[in-house]
C-alpha cells in the first residue's frame, strides 16, 4: 500500500461546484446592484443604458445563484431548518435570512432599471408581453432611489456574509484569513464589469459611452484586487503560508500559481492601453470574468484538496454528471436562456441605445 493512502485517505469534497456556480452568480448580482445604484445616486451618471444593462444582469443572476445553492444543499428541504432553529453563531444562518431579502430588493430594482426599457406599444408577441409587463402607467422615478440604497445595503450584507461563511472555517488554514471576504468582493465586482462589457455588446444598440464608464469600473476593481492579493501574500498570516508551503511541493498548485500570475499579468496589459478598441476591451472583459471564476474554483474545490489532517494532498476529478460538468453547464445555461428572454423584452426601445434616464 501506497504510504500516502495511510497519511491521506481519499476524502470526497464536500463543497461542490454547485457552490462554485452559487458564489459567482450572486457576485454578479450584487456588484451589478453596486454599479447600478451608484449610478442613479451619483449626479450625472444615470445612463439608462447602462442601468438597462445591469438590470438584466441582477435579475438573471438574481434569479439562477440560489438554484445553485439548492443544488449544493443536496437536499434542497434542508434549506426550511436554517428557519427553524436560532444559530446566529452561524453566517449560513444568517445568509439564509440575507439571501431572501436581497432577492426581494435586488429583484425590485432590477425591475424598475428595466421598465423604463420595455416596449410601450405592441408591435409582435414580444413588445406584447413587454408592455403587459409594465403594468400600467405610471412612473418609477420616485421609487427608484430609495428602493437603489435598499438594494445597495442589501448587496452589501451578501458580499460580507459570502465571505465571512468560508472564512469562518477554521479547520482549513487557506479559508481562514480576513483577507478572503474583500478578496471575494474585488473579483466579484471585477467579473460584473467584465459581463456588463459584453452585455453592451451582445445587447441591441452598442454604447461606447458604456463601454468607457465600464472601462473604469474594470481599471478600478483589477486594481483593487491585486493590491489585495499583494496584502495578502505578505501579511495573509497562516494562509499565505498554507499557499507557500503547497507550492513548495504540490505540482497542481504550482500551475494554479502560473495560471493566476498569467491571467492577472494579461489583464494588466489588456487595461493599461491608453487607446480601448472595442475588441481589445471585449478581451477584457473575457479575461475578468474567466480570472473571477477560476479564482473562485481554486479558493472552493481546489483548495479541498489540502487536508485539514495529515499529509499530502487529496486528489479531485470533475464529474461528468450533475455534480460535476453536466451542473456548470446547466446552470450557465439557465443563466442564458434569462439573459436572452431579457434582451428580446427590451431589444425593440430606443431608449436602451442612448437615451438618460
Amino acid at each position: 500500500m501506497d504510504i500516502k493512502e495511510l497519511l491521506t485517505p481519499d476524502f470526497a469534497i464536500t463543497w461542490l461546484p454547485w457552490a462554485v456556480q452559487y458564489f459567482f452568480l450572486i457576485g454578479l448580482a450584487y456588484t451589478s446592484v453596486w454599479i447600478a445604484a451608484i449610478a442613479v445616486l451619483w449626479p450625472g451618471q444615470r445612463q439608462q443604458r447602462l442601468l438597462t444593462l445591469c438590470g438584466s444582469l441582477i435579475f438573471s443572476a438574481a434569479i439562477v445563484a440560489p438554484v445553485a445553492l439548492l443544488a449544493d444543499l443536496h437536499q434542497p428541504l434542508r434549506a426550511w431548518h436554517f428557519y427553524m432553529q436560532l444559530r446566529p453563531d452561524s453566517w449560513m444562518w444568517f445568509g439564509a435570512w440575507l439571501l431572501p431579502l436581497f432577492m426581494g430588493s435586488g429583484l425590485l430594482f432590477g425591475y424598475l432599471l428595466l421598465r423604463p426599457s420595455l416596449p410601450t406599444t405592441a408591435t409582435d408577441r414580444w413588445s406584447q408581453i413587454g408592455c403587459w409587463l409594465r403594468f400600467g402607467r405610471w412612473s418609477e422615478k420616485p421609487l427608484l432611489k430609495p428602493v437603489a440604497v435598499l438594494a445597495f445595503l442589501s448587496a452589501c450584507s451578501i458580499a460580507l456574509y459570502t465571505g465571512m461563511e468560508t472564512m469562518a472555517v477554521q479547520a482549513r488554514p487557506l479559508w481562514h484569513s480576513h483577507w478572503l471576504p474583500p478578496l471575494f468582493a474585488a473579483s466579484a465586482l471585477l467579473a460584473g464589469s467584465g459581463m456588463l462589457v459584453w452585455l453592451n455588446f451582445l445587447f441591441k444598440g452598442h454604447n461606447t459611452n458604456t463601454d468607457r464608464y465600464l472601462l473604469l469600473w474594470l481599471r478600478a476593481a483589477f486594481t483593487l484586487f491585486g493590491l489585495l492579493l499583494i496584502g495578502w501574500a505578505l501579511a495573509g498570516g497562516k494562509s499565505a503560508a498554507e499557499a507557500r508551503l503547497l507550492l513548495s511541493h504540490s505540482p497542481t498548485w504550482q500551475l494554479a500559481a502560473i495560471w493566476v500570475l498569467s491571467t492577472l499579468a494579461v489583464l494588466a496589459l489588456l487595461l493599461a492601453t491608453s487607446r480601448q478598441p472595442h475588441w481589445l476591451l471585449l478581451l477584457a472583459g473575457f479575461a475578468a470574468v474567466h480570472l473571477a471564476w477560476g479564482f473562485r474554483w481554486l479558493v472552493l474545490i481546489q483548495a479541498q484538496t489540502d487536508p485539514k489532517y495529515g499529509a499530502g494532498t487529496y486528489f479531485y476529478e470533475l464529474p461528468w454528471g450533475p455534480e460535476g460538468l453536466l451542473g456548470i453547464l446547466g446552470t450557465f445555461g439557465l443563466w442564458l436562456a434569462l439573459i436572452t428572454l431579457i434582451s428580446e423584452l427590451v431589444r425593440q426601445t430606443a431608449i436602451t441605445q442612448e437615451g438618460a434616464a
